[in-house]
């Protein structure tokens, strides 16, 4: 079940962005069914984490929504950086690579976050090497690179970087 509403209070955080979300602002929600609650996002925010559930909330949706295109074309960068598959540098060299066990370093090293089942809660971040991350998800390498690049916030070095691990 996914809703579009004005929030209630100041209250609540958006779950992408972690930023206020105030009062009578629209927001959209989607039903977490483990936690029995919403998890509410900026209707950007919300758009580009789920294009599909966000559009059937606008067709449940009662009122009017201002700027729904623009909404729609902000939510195509509102995401980038947060979604799954993605790169990033490793912000310490803690993390141990989900495929091959060595650790990720030195700290600032690309890594490849991508999505692994967790039982209970859905879908979690795992870190792994770029290298591996073909192997560890099973994708075909050009395609997993491809979602990566457009999912990432990297600079012209960064994007080398990675093209050259895979």
């Amino acid at each position: 079940m996914h809703v579009i509403e004005p929030a209630k209070s100041s209250r609540s955080k958006c779950k992408a962005c972690k930023e206020k979300i105030e009062q009578g602002e629209l927001r959209f929600g989607f039903y977490d069914d483990h936690w029995d609650s919403f998890k509410w996002h900026h209707l950007p925010c919300g758009a580009g984490f789920d294009r599909n559930a966000f559009l059937e909330a606008v067709e449940d949706f009662d009122g009017e929504i201002e700027d729904l295109e623009q909404i729609l074309e902000d939510a195509k960068t509102a995401m980038k950086g947060k979604t799954m598959p993605r790169a990033e540098p490793a912000p310490s060299a803690r993390a141990a690579c989900k495929h091959c066990g060595e650790k990720i370093e030195p700290k600032g090293a690309l890594r490849a976050v991508v999505p692994i089942e967790v039982e209970g809660f859905g879908k979690s971040p795992g870190f792994v090497h770029p290298g591996c991350a073909a192997d560890f998800t099973g994708d075909d390498a050009d395609t997993l690179l491809a979602q990566i690049l457009e999912n990432s916030l990297l600079t012209d070095e960064q994007v080398v970087e990675l093209e050259n691990a895979f």
